[in-house]
């Protein structure tokens, strides 16, 4: 159990103005951990169901809030957008201070540049896992068009400022339904059905302390507010997580700015490997028949998906063994042996990239202009992304890349057995 440090006094005054602001406090406190930054502790012994943190729905900071909605911005924002612009403007004025104390305890700009991949050198950005490029790639686009659609509309504000409270609420906002959805934002759709998950950001003062684990408290939801009870018994001092939701090492390390050591809903995607070894015949089969995408390399039982093994079989079987297989009238396992055959062929090549991929990492040397690398794949370069390579970026990078090849060669293994 790692030790937890005394907070500091900016951290102790939020949690008295926490309290005097609809948030509800039971048995649990921040605390610094070192070398992972703030989190929460048990402050007494915990049993199991005892709700540990309520925040009243008064207290939340959503797109309905009227604060927000008097700022007039352009209608075609997305939430995400429109609650950036509001803490930026929020937190650059110097006459709106009621979340000052708030504002305090967040990270600092400084903590994001030493964890998101978004602030990456470019030649780390090249070597990310395919997965992770693919997700930096989308929030890189949609942080330039909110930016784009914004920048006019608050000239005060600068893209690295906008860029920060960005990621504030990228990484510290929970999801939030509306209790009074039809008079909510004209933004939003007047029926519940037809909300997205674009729609429902909600900051939650307090409960953005927990860290993330796959195993952990559930937070939940009704037109009260937000809670957290415990999930079992915890001892004083214990560290106290939530779940952020069955995400993979490489959505959080692109979300979050970390990966967890251990992460029983950690996979592998496949895509890249596979959809490039099929003629245009067998993609429109498979497109025909829904199972075009979305092959992945699970840590679970079983570790291909059904999808897979039917692409797999497209790939090396005829049409009429394919055709049963996807239709459910055979199980596969006749050609099951031939089907693990072919599949570690594919995950030996692509392990022995992964150790080349490794080996540059290792070359390349921390704190210097990143000139004159190879490059492995075209990434988008996004503006403040800078061209040293830090250490901290890299070892993260080398733990992942050891992660992906621990489970292609535990999947080698047991397709070999």
């Amino acid at each position: 159990m790692a030790a937890a440090l005394d907070p500091g006094e900016p951290h102790t005054k939020f949690v008295t103005w926490a309290k005097e602001n609809g948030v509800d406090i039971n048995g649990i406190a921040p605390a610094r951990f070192v070398d992972r930054g703030m989190g929460i502790v048990a402050a007494k012994d915990i049993k199991k169901g005892d709700r540990l943190v309520h925040v009243k729905n008064t207290s939340l900071i959503h797109a309905a809030l009227p604060a927000i909605r008097d700022l007039q911005l352009p209608e075609n924002v997305p939430v995400h957008g429109r609650l950036a612009a509001a803490l930026a403007l929020w937190y650059s004025d110097a006459e709106h201070q009621e979340y000052k104390i708030w504002q305090d305890v967040w990270p600092t700009q400084s903590d994001f540049q030493s964890t998101m991949p978004l602030y990456y050198a470019q030649e780390l950005q090249n070597l990310l896992p395919h997965a992770a490029t693919t997700l930096l790639n989308n929030q890189s686009a949609k942080l330039e068009k909110d930016w784009e659609d914004l920048r006019r509309h608050i000239p005060s504000i600068s893209k690295e400022l906008f860029m920060y409270t960005w990621l504030i609420v990228n990484t510290r906002t929970f999801y939030w339904t509306y209790p009074d959805l039809p008079n909510s934002h004209p933004r939003l759709p007047k029926k519940r059905k037809q909300l997205t998950a674009d729609d429902c950001y909600a900051m939650c003062p307090f409960m953005d302390y927990f860290n993330h684990s796959d195993v952990g408290c559930d937070p939940q939801s009704d037109s009260k507010g937000y809670s957290v009870a415990a999930d079992r018994d915890y001892k004083a001092g214990e560290e106290v997580y939530v779940s952020y939701g069955s995400h993979t090492n490489d959505f959080l390390l692109v979300e979050y700015g970390f990966i967890l050591d251990s992460n029983q809903n950690d996979s592998i995607p496949l895509d890249h490997l596979l959809l490039s070894l099929l003629s245009k015949e067998q993609a429109d089969a498979l497109i025909e028949d829904g199972f075009y995408g979305n092959y992945t390399l699970s840590t679970k039982e079983p570790t291909t998906c059904h999808r897979t093994q039917a692409v797999l079989r497209l790939l090396i079987l005829d049409n009429r063994r394919y055709s049963a297989f996807v239709g459910g009238d055979d199980d596969g396992s006749k050609e099951q042996g031939k089907v693990d055959q072919y599949l570690e062929g594919i995950l030996t090549k692509y392990s022995r990239r992964i150790m080349d991929i490794s080996e540059e990492l290792e070359h390349l040397k921390p704190d210097v202009p990143g000139e004159g690398k190879r490059e492995r794949r075209q990434s988008k370069r996004i503006a403040n992304v800078k061209s040293v390579v830090k250490a901290e970026h890299r070892d993260v990078l080398i733990k992942r890349w050891k992660q992906i090849c621990d489970i292609l060669n535990t999947t080698i293994e047991v397709l070999r057995a």
